[in-house]
């Protein structure tokens, strides 16, 4: 089984890396921005694809992971040496009683099975059950996770650990009311809208879930572009936070491309936290953040917090296998606003 195996990687490899390339292509302006104009415009006027979740910035507090890619805790794994630190965070949270978006690509269904994934992350998994308890617990799905998507698949794989129904959102919008005058929204996505093979219609999705995913495990595919390729996800980046300038009182939080940026990267002294733009720093508006990942290589860990009335970019490492919370940035959503005009 083992040999006829390689010689079928060695024969229809080539072929598949191709057509996954010709699909996963660097992300189009046009795609992107249609994408999520479509998915915000369904949240708010339709109420489908996602929720609207009303909330008192100074007293409702959110953490924002996202892209985990739990495995299966094998070699290559990229989650096997951040889960110290993202259970530290997790309880952290819980008892501070803040709510918790996982915010897709939670698990890494395109190389692993989900069952073997959930058999071997069963704790981490019910440690982020936990703030199901008090309605606390809010998932989107990624191009990774894309199984979740099915309402059928959640109840098969996930009804063991997580109480039914568990919503998998496309997308989440938190509604502030910042005075009188102004309310504004904060837009929560994976971040893939776009992707040719992962960003389409119904039965296209569940070709993905169902059909290219075991593929790409058998013949040990990888291409996951944006976490790899720096120009790709800068890209990527860019174009999110275009679309967001361009949207009036809109933030818009994405995952996806491994790349943590607060605020547009408008305040950041630290250049991987900038987004490049042909603006000057005092024209860049503040309306784009990304929660970075759960699986860096180092352990460390990356989310937004929204609480207090802030908008925070944290990190979570380890000294000495002690995690600890780091503020990377930190801003008054108040302050936020008045440089949106």
């Amino acid at each position: 089984m083992l040999l006829i195996r390689r010689i079928l990687q060695k024969i229809l490899r080539p072929f598949f890396i191709w057509l996954a390339d010709q699909l996963s292509a660097a992300p189009k302006r046009d795609m992107v921005f249609k994408s999520l104009t479509s998915l915000y415009e369904c949240i708010v006027t339709k109420n489908s694809r996602g929720i609207i979740i009303n909330i008192n910035p100074a007293t409702d507090n959110f953490i924002v992971f996202s892209d985990q890619h739990k495995g299966t805790k094998t070699f290559d794994d990229d989650f096997l040496n951040n889960e110290i630190n993202y259970l530290a965070a997790l309880k952290y949270y819980q008892q501070q009683q803040f709510s918790f978006i996982n915010l897709g690509d939670t698990e890494e269904l395109w190389e692993c099975k989900p069952d073997k994934v959930i058999a071997a992350y069963e704790s981490t998994l019910k440690a982020e059950a936990v703030f199901q308890a008090g309605d606390k617990y809010y998932r989107t799905f990624g191009n990774h996770d894309l199984l979740w998507k099915n309402k059928l698949d959640v109840m098969l794989y996930l009804r063991k650990i997580f109480t039914m129904p568990l919503p998998v959102h496309e997308g989440i919008v938190l509604r502030m009311q910042i005075d009188d005058l102004n309310t504004v929204d904060v837009f929560l996505t994976h971040g893939h809208q776009g992707d040719k093979m992962s960003d389409n219609n119904a039965l296209s999705t569940w070709i993905i879930a169902h059909v290219w995913a075991p593929i790409q495990r058998f013949l040990q595919i990888n291409t996951n572009s944006p976490a790899n390729d720096f120009a790709l996800r800068n890209k990527h980046n860019h174009l999110m936070y275009e679309w967001s300038r361009e949207n009036k009182n809109i933030f818009l939080v994405t995952g996806h491309t491994h790349k943590p940026v607060f605020a547009s990267g408008k305040y950041a002294e630290k250049a991987a936290h900038k987004i490049d733009t042909a603006e000057g720093p005092g024209d860049i508006k503040p309306t784009y953040f990304n929660a970075g990942c759960c699986c860096f290589n180092d352990g460390d860990i990356t989310g937004i917090e929204i609480a207090n009335g802030s908008f925070r970019l944290i990190k979570w490492h380890s000294t000495n296998n002690v995690p600890e919370r780091i503020i990377l940035e930190e801003r008054e959503i108040t302050a936020l606003v008045k440089d949106l005009v």
